[in-house]
């Protein structure tokens, strides 16, 4: 009874829906900001940052919702609740990300094909941060 409560509040996501398929469109022709993954971003969420706790917080809340398109280099590749998560390399100068894409098979193979430091560009909403890198999700993958 107790595991069926929270399904009904907190809902599996997937990548595969419908709804999916059209917000995805929507995030194709969305404009991007020009917020960049450089500069002050890459320096407040490095692992070396000299930034506070407080300071990330707050550059998260200023953030989150924007639409972003950056061109990065990959780290490593998972797939995690019908969505392929593209971890991007965070360096010196250049803030790490999350790319959740929703899994499809074009996605999928994609996804096989690509190798560390394989330069990927995702268009996405950041959703917020995870160890110290951004989230961006939904998210698409563009040539």
């Amino acid at each position: 009874m107790f595991a069926l409560l929270i399904y009904t509040v907190l809902p599996k996501q997937t990548g595969t829906d419908q709804s999916g398929v059209q917000s995805d469109a929507k995030l194709a022709s969305a404009l991007a900001s020009d917020l960049a993954p450089t500069g002050e971003l890459a320096e407040i969420f490095s692992f070396i940052s000299e930034a506070t706790q407080i300071q990330r917080d707050e550059k998260e809340r200023a953030i989150k919702g924007k639409i972003v398109q950056w061109k990065l280099p990959v780290y490593n590749v998972s797939e995690r609740n019908g969505f392929v998560v593209i971890q991007t390399r965070s360096r010196r100068g250049l803030v790490g990300t999350f790319c959740y894409v929703r899994a499809n098979e074009a996605v999928k193979k994609y996804a096989l094909s690509l190798r560390e430091n394989d330069l990927v560009t995702c268009k996405g909403e950041i959703a917020g941060t995870s160890m110290r890198n951004i989230e961006i999700r939904p998210a698409i993958l563009q040539q």
